[in-house]
């Protein structure tokens, strides 16, 4: 009888010991400080998640600069003589007023040797208005006030801006202003106080 007391002792004794170091064990694991190699794959997963919610992003920005539209547009700048209008294409954005883009792109300058530019680079444009398809083209003063003068460079300035803006189906005429104002000339020798009309005999 007392044996087998004993024997049941021991058994809820080691039963006890049992529950008690697994017990510690688990407390040990939850209170363990984080490892450095621990650290670092928690690091290179942030990092790594980051890179791909930073490349999607970028591609995004490249997928919408793809689909942005661009056209050719034809604008005229005088030749080194001043006789005729010369032809340069542009690669620009399609814009909802390409008429204004174009004046833009007139303003700019050319770019290829042996053209040269119509109008003074102070000019700006201040708006464009198309109407029976005439279009009311207004400048800042600086067109008048900045002009090199002389009849053949007059006409070179009239011819580009007409020509450039008759490239578009919607416009058969152009009425040049000035601050949104009909003046009579530009440089004291060509009447620009109508609409006028396209001329391809001036296009070299």
């Amino acid at each position: 009888m007392k044996r087998t007391i004993t024997l049941l002792l021991i058994v809820a004794l080691v039963s006890l010991l049992t529950v008690l170091a697994t017990g510690c064990e688990d407390e040990a694991k939850k209170s363990a400080p984080v490892s450095e190699a621990q650290k670092y794959n928690v690091a290179t997963d942030a990092q790594e998640s980051a890179a791909t919610e930073s490349g999607a992003d970028a591609g995004k920005a490249i997928a919408g600069a793809k689909s942005a539209k661009a056209v050719d547009i034809t604008v005229y700048f005088s030749d080194d003589q001043s006789e005729y209008l010369v032809s340069e294409t542009r690669h620009i954005a399609d814009t909802e007023n390409l008429a204004i883009s174009a004046m833009e792109e007139l303003i700019k300058g050319p770019t290829e040797s042996g053209h040269y530019a119509t109008i003074p680079s102070e000019t700006s444009i201040l708006g464009i208005d198309i109407n029976d398809r005439i279009a009311y083209v207004s400048f800042s003063k600086e067109l008048i006030d900045k002009h090199w003068g002389g009849s053949s460079g007059e006409l070179m300035t009239i011819t580009s801006i007409v020509n450039t803006l008759t490239e578009f189906d919607d416009i058969q005429k152009v009425q040049i202003l000035v601050d949104g104002k009909t003046v009579e000339t530009i440089a004291g020798h060509s009447d620009v106080s109508r609409p006028l009309a396209r001329d391809d005999t001036k296009i070299k």
